[in-house]
């Protein structure tokens, strides 16, 4: 059963406590074949698209087969631009879990970018709000 000091904390779990900083990111040019190379040597499930100095854009798992296997795309051709969502839905790092949660469920996404000031500072996914809500649960036990 759930107390109500519990549920404070919950509320009070911010997206900054569960994203991950160390964001892989490449460039427009990158081919869908080398994109999910690269997932798959980190087991992440998105990777940043940056051009120049700015993020133009978020390649994911679920762009890699919906958008271009399933399409019969040539993965060795296409590059990331191809397939990449632009702009980078984004939240920022001291909202809290839930609220992060709501907009991946209201966008239709796994993904987010977190922004401190503007700036993309790290990503948070539905396996990162996975940990938190498992830890929530296994504290209130």
């Amino acid at each position: 059963m759930l107390n109500p000091e519990d549920k404070e904390m919950q509320a009070l779990s911010e997206v900054a406590d569960y994203m991950a900083r160390n964001v892989k990111s490449v460039p427009p040019e990158t081919t869908i074949q080398e994109a999910g190379q690269v997932m798959a040597k980190f087991n992440i499930g998105s990777l940043l698209v940056v051009k120049g100095s700015e993020y133009a854009g978020i390649i994911t798992e679920t762009d890699l087969a919906r958008k271009g296997m399933a399409k019969g795309i040539n993965p060795e051709k296409t590059t990331v631009q191809a397939l990449m969502s632009s702009p980078i839905l984004s939240i920022e790092s001291h909202k809290t879990v839930e609220e992060a949660h709501a907009l991946m469920k209201a966008k239709g996404v796994r993904h987010l970018g977190v922004t401190e000031a503007g700036k993309i500072v790290g990503l948070v996914s539905l396996s990162d709000l996975v940990r938190y809500y498992t830890s929530y649960f296994q504290m209130s036990e």
